[in-house]
């Protein structure tokens, strides 16, 4: 199996990258809640005649769909800088209220597309970073998510995340009512959009593996009796990107549920009802073997590991309704997280261990909430019809969830953890049980 290097090696031709840090400053705390966008000019001297204004919209598209800046409009500027190299006249960036200028240059050498971008802090009238990044041109678009990532860096003092992927399942209305299931992947932010599966069964919560390689899914076959749906061979399935093939991984003897990975990538863990309750249970991908980790006659489902594999977060009606509950990776020492008057279902731990995204609903509606792993400083982050299944962004700064809009129709949307910035990700059908990736290994 490649690692990431090496994929993004092949993927890229990456063949030459600088990257010099001239300082430490971090003006950002991003926890704070609502903030004041940093203004930001991008500007770029193109040798290509062609990837300009291309590569400028994606990297400002990127950075402004995090809230965090605000791209001054070209037609501002008051300089015109002649290439990267040339050190820009700061009195006149600071004019225009400029905080951080990206003066970069781009080249087309035989289908090799080469950029160079020097970040410069207005204010302090310095530079802090240099970066040099060369590839394939067919992959531009990539690349400008790897120039947004690290402006991104630099200025926010975290991994940027802009080079992503989500996985998500799509649906469609097919004759006599069915609903057509399907997998789909695209780019963070709505492109490069394709479908994996041909809809000819029913597939949901797809989860990917920690490297990115492949992930798994839940999927059956249904037939009619009485007029009414019965699924068939429910199983667990897994999608290996490098081949795009896919295979049965666990047959299970009842109907089983929201499978995941392991931070570690060596077992899953999924819910399967028997007998009218459901139980947790770990599955050791190398032996194959099936360990049951809770019991008793309650219903316990959506389970996920914490980001170092110690604790697993779940929602169960064992104390009388439907709550959060959280147990040691092996079935033990189980305590209670939520205490609210909701009904709590698929938490998702934060890639950072920080907080546990969740879906709650009542009878005054549905919502997507967060809470730390101690119980403590529970909060809504998001609201609307049907809102379900979270998914983190890699850095654990954005929530993907999927709700329904006015019209009955299934969307992705995404928020950042303050709860204050709220979009739709598009979708060319509706959309449900969004997965954000890190992007390891897939193309």
């Amino acid at each position: 199996m490649f690692s990431f290097t090496k994929k993004m090696f092949l993927c890229l031709m990456m063949v030459f990258v600088v990257f010099a840090d001239c300082s430490d400053r971090v003006v950002v705390n991003v926890d704070r809640g609502v903030m004041k966008p940093i203004n930001i000019a991008l500007h770029m001297q193109d040798g290509t005649h062609s990837m300009k204004e291309l590569m400028l919209r994606v990297i400002r598209n990127d950075l402004q769909g995090c809230y965090l800046f605000k791209a001054i409009p070209n037609g501002a500027f008051m300089q015109n800088l002649q290439g990267a190299n040339q050190i820009p006249n700061f009195s006149l960036w600071k004019a225009i209220n400029t905080q951080y200028l990206v003066n970069s240059e781009a080249h087309m050498e035989g289908g090799v597309l080469q950029v160079k971008m020097v970040l410069y802090d207005v204010l302090a009238q310095s530079k802090i970073s240099e970066y040099t990044l060369k590839g394939n041109a067919k992959e531009w678009r990539k690349m400008a998510h790897m120039l947004a990532n690290k402006i991104y860096e630099r200025i926010i003092g975290e991994n940027g995340y802009f080079d992503t992927k989500i996985l998500y399942v799509a649906t469609q209305r097919a004759a006599h009512g069915r609903k057509i299931h399907r997998l789909a992947i695209m780019d963070q932010d709505g492109e490069n959009h394709r479908y994996l599966t041909n809809g000819n069964t029913m597939v949901l919560t797809p989860r990917l593996s920690p490297d990115g390689s492949e992930f798994c899914f839940f999927a059956y076959r249904e037939k009619k009796v009485n007029g009414r749906r019965i699924p068939l061979d429910a199983c667990i399935y897994r999608y290996e990107f490098g081949n795009s093939r896919t295979h049965l991984l666990i047959k299970t003897q009842g109907m089983s549920y929201a499978p995941r990975y392991s931070p570690d990538g060596t077992s899953l863990i999924f819910s399967m009802t028997k007998h009218g309750s459901s139980s947790i249970y770990r599955y050791d991908i190398v032996t194959r073997k099936i360990i049951r980790l809770t019991h008793g006659k309650c219903i316990d489902t959506s389970p996920c590991y914490s980001p170092d594999g110690k604790f697993i977060v779940f929602n169960s009606d064992r104390g009388g309704s439907q709550q959060l509950y959280v147990m040691n990776s092996d079935g033990s020492n189980v305590r209670r997280l939520s205490f609210g008057h909701y009904r709590y279902a698929t938490p998702v731990w934060s890639p950072r261990g920080d907080w546990i995204a969740f879906t709650c609903f009542n009878r005054d509606g549905f919502f997507i909430g967060v809470i730390h792993p101690d119980g403590t400083g529970e909060r809504r982050v998001a609201s609307g019809y049907l809102v379900e299944s979270p998914s983190w962004s890699p850095n654990g700064r954005e929530i993907l969830y999927s709700s329904r809009d006015a019209l009955g129709r299934e969307k992705i949307y995404r928020v950042d953890i303050t709860g204050y910035n709220k979009h739709e990700v598009a979708t060319p059908l509706s959309a449900i049980d969004p997965e954000w990736s890190a992007n390891l290994g897939i193309n």
